[in-house]
C-alpha cells in the first residue's frame, strides 16, 4: 500500500515488533502496513464511526490479514483491554487528541499528528509527564504536519518549542519561511493590540531561528 509523506513519516516512528493500536484509523492506512510488516504482533484499528472503520476492516480482509482488529467506539476506550506497546493518533485536531489522551490510562509510547492547536498539545505534555523525544514537520501535499513522538518522561519545552516544534529539518525551514512571510502580511490587517502582540512574538521566535 502506498504512503505519502506524511504517512511514511509516521510509519517511520512506530517502533518495530510491538502492538500497535490505531486512533481514529478511518481507513487505517498507516497501521494496515504496519500489521503487513510486523506480522507477528496484532494491531488494533479503532474509530468512533462504524461506517469510516469498514474502509480499514474491509483493505485488512482484502489483505487476508490475521493479525489486524478493527473495533468501533470513542477514544481509547475500545482498546483497553488490549496489551498495547504503541498508540498511534493522526488526523484530528489537537484538542481532541488532548481528550483522548487525558481520559484513559498513560500509554508507554505515542506517535501524535495533530491537525491544528499542536502547542496545546506540547503544552499537555509537559503537564502531564509526557516527554517529546522527537517533534517535527513534514510537508505532504502542500500543507504542513507536525509529527510528535512522545514517552513517558518530564518534558520541558522552550517558548519556540512550544510553538513550533524542535525547528530542525528542511520541512521545517520551507514551514518557516512561509509562515513568516503569511504573519507579516497578517500583521498588516490587525487592528487589536493583543492580537498584534501574539503575531509579533511568533515573528520574532521565527526570525531566531532564520538566522541560525
Amino acid at each position: 500500500m502506498k504512503l505519502d509523506k506524511r504517512m511514511t513519516a509516521l510509519f517511520s516512528e512506530i517502533p518495530k515488533n510491538i502492538n500497535l493500536a490505531d486512533i481514529g484509523a478511518d481507513h487505517g492506512i498507516v497501521s494496515i502496513n504496519y500489521a503487513l510488516n510486523n506480522p507477528s504482533n496484532f494491531v488494533v484499528g479503532s474509530d468512533i464511526s462504524k461506517k469510516s472503520i469498514e474502509k480499514a476492516a474491509k483493505t485488512a480482509k482484502k489483505l487476508n490479514l490475521t493479525n489486524y482488529y478493527t473495533t468501533v467506539g470513542n477514544g481509547l476506550a475500545p482498546i483497553k483491554n488490549f496489551d498495547i506497546d504503541v498508540i498511534l493518533i493522526s488526523g484530528m485536531g489537537g484538542e481532541e487528541i488532548i481528550k483522548i489522551i487525558d481520559s484513559n490510562k498513560k500509554y508507554p509510547f505515542y506517535v501524535l499528528s495533530p491537525q491544528k492547536n499542536s502547542d496545546k498539545v506540547r503544552l499537555y505534555l509537559k503537564n502531564n509527564n509526557l516527554k517529546a523525544v522527537k517533534d517535527y514537520k513534514v510537508l505532504s501535499d502542500s500543507k504542513f504536519y507536525d509529527i510528535i513522538v512522545c514517552t513517558q518522561g518530564v518534558y520541558n519545552p522552550t517558548e519556540f518549542e512550544v510553538q513550533f516544534g524542535s525547528g530542525k529539518g528542511e520541512d521545517f525551514k520551507l514551514f518557516s519561511t512561509h509562515t513568516t512571510e503569511y504573519l507579516t502580511k497578517l500583521l498588516q490587517t490587525i487592528k487589536k493590540e493583543e492580537d498584534r502582540f501574539a503575531v509579533i512574538q511568533k515573528l520574532n521566535l521565527l526570525s531566531v531561528a532564520n538566522n541560525n
